[in-house]
């Protein structure tokens, strides 16, 4: 089995593939920037052994991670756990794709990761929405080179400035099965306000790079915060979980010894 592990800001997801890169779990737990190698370790043994997963039984393990500070740090605690070879994506790692940035070293591993899995399905030009704690899009052309990206604030990051900034808006919580969009008291219109407006937002971005990559775009969503925004969207989409594991599977094929 193959250990994948995206480092994000607020969450680390886990997943595990078999050779035939079909996923069989995925797990999640808190980042925390103070933890050591030795509470990671602990941490991703107990989900692993959770889903019935033995982590010396893996033969390989590959992460990317947009807090690096922590990409040392977890990359100790799985080479404590499963013995094995780790693959961390960042510059000089092979990954078959052509990047046109400014800085292409500079561009976050994650994206990297969406892209390398878009690029493979073939079904392009190609855009990338990964809701998480930022939102993203990384576009890529006719040609599968990656051409450029966006980051906006995700979800979260929108509700917590509200609560934050403004003295007279409450905490709220978003889990709720549907928010209609005029609300009739406060919490109703807040939540309104960062899920649809989400959504629209998603939706304008879309449109506008459909604008300069061609009509025949196909558009990927993912990420932890893609459920609660993908009701109220109207563009089409394909939601795809769990993007960045499947590209940082294809990402270590390339990289295997």
């Amino acid at each position: 089995m193959l250990l994948a592990i995206n480092i994000q800001n607020s969450t680390i997801t886990l997943g595990c593939f078999d050779e035939a890169a079909k996923l069989h779990a995925v797990a999640h737990i808190a980042t925390e920037s103070r933890h050591t190698a030795d509470q990671y370790a602990c941490q991703i043994e107990s989900v692993l052994r959770l889903r019935g997963f033995v982590p010396a039984e893996m033969h390989g393990a590959v992460l990317c991670s947009v807090v690096p500070m922590l990409s040392a740090v977890i990359q100790e605690a799985v080479e404590m756990l499963c013995c094995c070879e780790v693959v961390n994506v960042s510059s000089g790692v092979k990954t078959g794709l052509s990047i046109q940035t400014d800085n292409p070293r500079a561009l976050g591993s994650d994206l990297v990761c969406v892209a390398v899995e878009a690029a493979a399905l073939g079904r392009l030009p190609a855009l990338v929405v990964d809701m998480n704690t930022a939102t993203t899009f990384t576009a890529l052309n006719a040609r599968g080179v990656l051409a450029g990206s966006i980051i906006a604030p995700g979800i979260q990051i929108g509700l917590d400035a509200l609560h934050e900034k403004a003295a007279q808006l409450p905490s709220i919580s978003l889990n709720r099965k549907t928010v209609r969009l005029l609300g009739k008291n406060t919490v109703d219109a807040m939540a309104s306000g960062v899920l649809h407006g989400a959504a629209s937002m998603v939706d304008g971005m879309i449109a506008k790079c459909r604008q300069q990559l061609g009509d025949n775009l196909t558009v990927y969503l993912t990420g932890t915060e893609a459920p609660m925004a993908a009701a109220y969207m109207q563009e089409k989409v394909q939601r795809m979980d769990d993007m960045v594991l499947y590209g940082l599977y294809r990402i270590w094929t390339k990289n295997r010894k």
